[in-house]
């Protein structure tokens, strides 16, 4: 829980290897009463260091930097039970990329698209220990969460049990050879299987079983 001492004087840690966005962003948070940016970072190495170092109230982190993400170093903060509160900026509009930052003790997911418009708002919850996600997002977790409940029932409608299994181990990234080992039967068994489940869910283009998948992966 945030103290009283802590909000007279918030220190934020920023990071995003945009240059400009992340001038946009120190911009924005600098005008709060009380708060002082002790560090811009332009990767995730760079971000959690200064946020062992400086121990501030809050770090906004895009997901996408190099040598550690954003992800990373809330699971990094997370682990080694720090108080920094994070809030993670990002483009992807993927539940299991949002599931993920949750699990990881995230407390504000923003979505660039309106990241500085809703950055205030999102900072005076986070310090009162409330969550936020950007209200875009919801509504987008809304459709997906109606979209792939079509989906997973064409799964269950669709396939074998065994053509189940094949998918759910192709959703966890693994091979034919993989999958065919784990199953005690040939690669070229395992290849029918993807030909006949990319056939069933009539899914087409490169990869589009594999991200077929991986949408459904904590369902399947």
């Amino acid at each position: 829980m945030t103290t009283t001492k802590e909000m007279d004087n918030i220190k934020i840690v920023v990071a995003d290897d945009h240059p400009l966005f992340r001038s946009g962003v120190i911009d924005a948070v600098s005008r709060i009463k009380n708060v002082t940016v002790v560090a811009a970072c332009e990767n995730g190495m760079k971000a959690y260091q200064e946020i062992v170092a400086y121990r501030p109230t809050l770090a906004i982190l895009d997901i996408e930097m190099p040598i550690l993400s954003g992800l990373d170093v809330a699971k990094k903060v997370m682990a080694e039970k720090g108080q920094t509160r994070i809030i993670l900026l990002t483009m992807h509009k993927t539940k299991s990329f949002f599931m993920d930052a949750m699990n990881s003790g995230v407390h504000g997911y923003l979505l660039k698209d309106n990241a500085i418009e809703e950055l205030l708002q999102c900072i005076e919850a986070v310090l009162v220990d409330k969550p936020f996600v950007s209200p875009q997002f919801e509504g987008y977790l809304a459709e997906q969460k109606e979209y792939d409940s079509e989906e997973l029932k064409m799964v269950n409608t669709l396939l074998t049990p065994t053509e189940k299994v094949v998918l759910k181990l192709i959703s966890e990234g693994r091979t034919s050879a993989e999958i065919a080992g784990l199953l005690f039967v040939s690669p070229n068994t395992i290849d029918n299987h993807r030909y006949n489940i990319t056939k069933k869910l009539k899914l087409e283009g490169k990869n589009s079983l594999l991200k077929f998948s991986m949408r459904l992966q904590r369902e399947l």
